[in-house]
């Protein structure tokens, strides 16, 4: 495969650095003076500046003052750093607030809050927008050209929804484009004929509330709409933030998402991003190997929303990470640096922090940072800051290589917002276990060193060997044929419970699940769908697979077989003797189905089996002990094997082959030791024809 273009073309090394708030040392200039030495000393060459600087710019309407930002760029620049240059809009100044109280937003009780914390603007407001616009412009076009700019960063971590009027009549507006202005097309898709619920015009909408507020939140379809539309309008809100900077600036665009937050659809938001960036915050408290592929989860998650280009870590924590005085376990040293190349293994090509130095009161004044309150350099955070740094000088050739994965696990959000907005599912304790199955599915194969992408349904399915489908509850008949073409060319789908249930507006399909279509492909009909994780149940129930039993954990689906191959078996009550796990042959290839939610140990069984069948191994040149993650980036010929010890155990991996060790500068083979958090980087050169 080929490598992919550096994020800062004219800065082709690993961005080390992270949030810097010059602004709050104003007074004490020294300070500044200080931070760059630090930065020096540090191994640090990047600092992301004016997140939350609105009010520091722009004191008055109208009157800008960016003194003391062009005072940083330069110093930075002289200092041998380079810039990611913030939009303001996450917090707005107060005065601005005071004299237009429509850029603050509305809760659901109709409640328009008051002026202060950040992110809680209205994203539909024509001033606030305006405004953004204005200070963005003046920004992109003062600095576009200096040479510490490296990049940009949107606003910060969008999230949220507002219900005012102007939101309302928005999201009216959206519902009438996308009803073809046609309520009866609406009330069809909504089912409002439930509790007579029907509307007789657009107008007469209103975004979901819960039921204790007077406003609905019974409608399915509703809700489902209603987080589209905040996904959109969020989006929109980012789209013309990068509008306003594209127009003076060609350097790359980002913003900082949150993980598995589910406010937006992060595809849509990758599509006017030229890089897609997030914030990592892992809890090490929980136990090495747990969190180490929760974080490598998220990687991939971030690398396949740009179709497997390498993200940036735009926050992470260096030190503890905590809000106020909610003190928290620390991460140890070994962690912290297992942290950083746990990104790296997973296709991350920058390594930022929040925060540089400590601010001295506020919230987050005792959150982790490279320079603490004690000013000083002989600090353990700070010595492991610069000693990652040394390392991260080390690989320039591993910028713009990718990961190319043979398995991949789709994650989409309509589906997660279907299922989360099922009054049923809040109502009462049964779980979808959306999240949960997708993890499952990941870890299992994590856990025998195999790639995976997590990809959107518009992802093109035919590179993979694998394409794994958890929970995929809402399914419109154009994803149903893609799916089905897919495995007809000879490709191996697996699906769980609750495949194919409801279409797009999440009114259930007639005739059978699978709907859309895929009973044929799964060779199968879903007759019930029982669980074993209602409070109080004293029912259990196993299935049988190869010899062995698995404990059934919540959902279990009572399947008819309609030419699919049973591979496991309910053992116990109503279901025992049925199929919970079937194999259906389709054109040249296979559908899996499984028809339960069990234990991690089944998938991880299961997709063993799978993997042997289909021909895929980890890679040949190590044989590692359980606990070992190993990710392999490659590009141009170039091939770098990231060997990572997850576990709080000494453990070994031997290696097949000569291969240079990046980090140590030295040719290893054969049985190697890798200590608690260990991590080795091997390099095998691209060879010249």
């Amino acid at each position: 495969m080929k490598k992919y273009t550096p994020i800062c073309a004219n800065f082709p090394h690993f961005l080390h650095g992270g949030d810097y708030n010059p602004e709050q040392w104003i007074q004490t200039p020294e300070i500044w003076e200080t931070d760059m030495k630090l930065m020096k000393e540090a191994n640090c060459n990047e600092m992301t500046v004016g997140i939350f600087s609105w009010a520091e710019i722009e004191k008055e309407e109208g009157k800008f003052d960016f003194s003391w930002l062009d005072t940083i760029m330069d110093k930075i620049y002289e200092n041998g750093g380079r810039v990611i240059l913030a939009t303001p809009s996450g917090a707005r100044p107060q005065w601005l607030a005071e004299k237009y109280p429509e850029v603050l937003r509305v809760l659901p009780n109709k409640q328009r809050i008051e002026c202060g914390y950040r992110h809680n603007h209205c994203y539909t407001s024509p001033i606030y927008r305006e405004k953004v616009r204005i200070i963005n412009e003046m920004l992109a076009e003062r600095y576009a050209k200096h040479p510490a700019l490296a990049g940009w960063h949107l606003s910060n971590e969008y999230n949220g929804a507002c219900y005012c009027s102007l939101c309302t009549e928005k999201f009216q507006e959206w519902l009438r484009e996308k009803y073809s202005n046609d309520i009866e097309k609406l009330n069809h898709a909504w089912w409002t004929r439930f509790w007579s619920h029907r509307y007789d015009k657009f107008e007469q909408i209103n975004p979901p509330k819960e039921s204790e507020m007077g406003g609905e939140g019974g409608t399915n379809g509703l809700n489902l709409d209603w987080k589209r539309f905040v996904s959109d309008q969020t989006i929109d809100f980012a789209q013309k933030e990068a509008e306003s900077i594209r127009k003076y600036s060609d350097k790359a665009i980002t913003t900082n998402c949150l993980g598995i937050y589910a406010g937006y659809d992060h595809r849509k938001m990758a599509k006017c991003l030229d890089v897609y960036s997030n914030d990592f915050y892992p809890a090490w408290f929980k136990g090495t190997e747990a969190e180490a592929k929760a974080v490598a989860f998220v990687c991939a998650l971030c690398r396949g929303m740009k179709d497997g280009k390498p993200f940036m870590v735009m926050e992470s924590a260096p030190g503890i990470n905590i809000w106020g005085m909610n003190f928290r376990k620390i991460k140890t040293t070994g962690q912290q640096i297992l942290e950083a190349f746990l990104y790296i293994a997973n296709g991350a090509d920058t390594l930022q922090y929040f925060q540089w130095r400590k601010g001295r009161g506020s919230g987050e004044k005792f959150h982790g940072a490279v320079v603490d309150h004690y000013g000083g350099t002989d600090n353990r955070v700070f010595q492991t800051v610069k000693k990652i740094g040394s390392y991260l000088k080390k690989m320039d050739g591993v910028i713009g290589t990718g990961i190319e994965a043979q398995v991949a696990i789709t994650y989409d959000y309509d589906t997660r917002w279907a299922l989360d907005g099922e009054a049923e599912i809040k109502w009462s304790s049964r779980k979808n276990g959306y999240q949960k199955m997708t993890n499952a599915f990941f870890y299992a194969l994590w856990e025998q060193n195999i790639a995976a992408d997590i990809i959107g349904y518009d992802t093109d399915f035919s590179k993979y060997k694998i394409v794994c489908l958890p929970v995929p509850y809402l399914m419109d008949e154009k994803i149903a044929t893609k799916i089905k073409t897919y495995v007809e060319k000879g490709g191996t789908i697996i699906a769980t419970y609750l495949t194919a249930v409801a279409n797009d507006t999440d009114l259930c399909y007639l005739g059978g699940v699978p709907g859309a279509g895929l009973r044929e492909l799964f060779g199968l009909r879903v007759d019930e769908v029982d669980n074993y994780e209602e409070e109080g149940c004293v029912y259990q129930n196993h299935v049988q697979y190869q010899g062995k039993e698995y404990p059934v954990e919540s959902i279990a689906e009572e399947i008819i077989a309609e030419g699919a191959t049973p591979l496991a078996w309910y053992q116990q009550g109503e279901h025992k003797g049925n199929p919970a796990v079937l194999e259906n042959r389709y054109g040249k290839g296979k559908a899996y189905y499984i028809g339960f939610a069990g234990n991690d140990t089944f998938l991880y069984d299961f997709m063993k089996t799978l993997l042997q069948q289909t021909n895929m191994h980890p890679d040949s040149e190590f044989t590692a002990q359980k606990g070992v993650h190993i990710m392999h980036r490659q590009g141009d010929g170039q091939h770098y094997y990231f060997v990572l010890n997850c576990t709080d155990d000494t453990k070994e991996v031997t290696l097949h082959k000569k291969l240079w060790n990046l980090l140590e500068e030295k040719e290893e083979t054969g049985v190697m030791k890798l200590a608690p958090c260990g991590v080795k980087i091997y390099y095998e050169q691209k060879k010249e024809n």
